[in-house]
């Protein structure tokens, strides 16, 4: 599962008129004269089947079927890639002859979504099933938390470390068990593979605006939240602008991506689209790169039947917590994003609609779903599931649930996000730390207004 996209996407007007025209006959629910309840659930579906989500569904309408007969669902997959998904979302969720009940929301635009009114306050809901309380990690419960109400119930997540390869570290010299205390041991082991192991990149960090989120995310972010200083101030309520912490993320970007001293890959592939790609089905598999700050999905391109199919993979990586910048509490650091299902504002069942989010997050039905989609669960339960414990890394992913943090789901982070790896190009390209920190802070000023931004000491 992959959050490395915004929202900024546009398609014809022709594509928008065939839309709505859809949608309008495919959504809305209702009752029946019966007492029959019909449900519309929306979500994203794209590339060859297998359709986890589909899949998913058909077993939540079994499930409803003994527990709530009443309860029927109509499916509305909407075929697209994410960024036009996110758009085509948009459009019906503005009306309620269009909106559909239950929505795949992604966590990082809940914000967006409950800001325009489109999306139903779940607190009351969610503080009468103890279940949640109980179970959900509560890094899960605040991630679809915006301004002091719940949106969403996540069903899988993700998180971010650092993978490195064994084989590799071991003709430089290092630890083939190693977990890295601070940010000094990452480069200190890139320095070593760099004089030790010739024709091998040391290290990989997402940078630069051709990777768009994975730079602002796997990159930047997994940096900063190293430091005493955050991307946003909760308490004061201001985006931060310029600190110590900005000033150091981008001096390690620096320090991976100098000319002088290269130890991240070269511009041919840290500047293009296709770098995720490259690194993970390419280089990682062939022992070409040693270190990757990268996320929990990577080897979901390894498994049988992936992009790239290696089943060495196991014996192979190791895989390492990031550390904080100096070791400071509480000494690793790890992002999440992931996918939620939340209720329209406009939907006139929301009662019934709280209760199918009941069974298709209940212990056994989601982890069968984490399980066919490679999500990480947001349920500490799902853990002990035999069939989830078994999948390779997921006790390791699941261990940094507990400590995750997530980007700030507010309207501006989407364009914040593009001058933060705006920043960090400028740094690769041979800008000061301080210089790209000082465009930074006029940029996000200009977008959020002085009122809305602190520099902190």
């Amino acid at each position: 599962m992959r959050d490395q996209t915004k929202r900024s996407y546009l398609f014809p007007l022709v594509a928008v008129l065939l839309l709505l025209c859809f949608v309008l006959q495919a959504c809305g629910s209702g009752t029946s004269n019966t007492g029959q309840v019909t449900l519309t659930v929306a979500y994203q579906q794209f590339g060859p089947p297998p359709y986890y989500e589909q899949q998913w569904w058909q077993n939540v309408q079994k499930q409803l079927d003994a527990q709530h007969a009443n309860i029927k669902l109509k499916l509305l997959p909407i075929i697209a890639d994410e960024g036009s998904y996110y758009t085509k979302l948009d459009l019906m969720l503005r009306s309620a002859n269009t909106a559909p009940d239950l929505v795949r929301e992604d966590s990082f635009l809940i914000g967006s979504d409950a800001t325009a009114g489109y999306l139903t306050p779940l607190d009351s809901y969610l503080n009468s099933w103890p279940e949640y309380k109980q179970q959900w990690f509560p890094s899960m419960q605040t991630i679809t938390t915006f301004n002091g109400h719940n949106y969403g119930v996540m069903d899988g997540t993700d998180v971010r470390l650092v993978w490195y390869n064994k084989d590799i570290f071991q003709k430089a010299g290092l630890p083939t068990t190693w977990q890295p205390q601070t940010w000094g041991d990452i480069v200190q082991a890139a320095q070593a593979i760099k004089a030790k192991v010739p024709g091998v990149i040391p290290i990989n960090l997402y940078s630069g605006i051709p990777m768009d989120e994975a730079s602002s995310m796997q990159g930047f972010e997994m940096l900063l939240y190293g430091t005493k200083n955050p991307l946003y101030d909760y308490t004061t309520k201001k985006w931060i602008v310029s600190s110590p912490g900005i000033k150091d993320a981008l001096n390690f970007v620096q320090q991976v991506y100098s000319p002088s001293n290269l130890l991240g890959p070269t511009s041919d592939i840290s500047m293009s689209t296709q770098a995720a790609n490259t690194i993970q089905q390419q280089l990682i598999p062939q022992g070409k790169l040693a270190i990757d700050i990268d996320g929990s999905w990577v080897p979901s391109n390894w498994a049988a039947g992936g992009q790239a199919p290696w089943p060495q993979w196991q014996q192979t990586m190791g895989m390492a917590k990031m550390p904080s910048e100096l070791g400071q509490a509480p000494g690793n650091v790890t992002l999440s994003g992931g996918w939620s299902y939340a209720i329209s504002a406009h939907s006139p069942n929301k009662d019934a609609a709280f209760k199918v989010l009941q069974v298709a997050n209940s212990q056994q039905v989601l982890a069968g779903y984490d399980v066919s989609a490679g999500q990480i669960t947001p349920r500490k339960d799902i853990v002990s599931v035999p069939a989830y414990a078994n999948v390779p890394g997921n006790s390791f992913f699941t261990s940094l649930v507990a400590f995750s943090q997530f980007r700030p789901a507010f309207p501006a982070y989407p364009k914040i996000s593009v001058q933060i790896d705006a920043a960090m190009q400028s740094v690769m390209q041979g800008k000061s730390p301080a210089d790209a920190m000082a465009t930074y802070d006029q940029a996000v000023t200009a977008i959020v207004g002085a009122g809305n931004t602190e520099t902190q000491t």
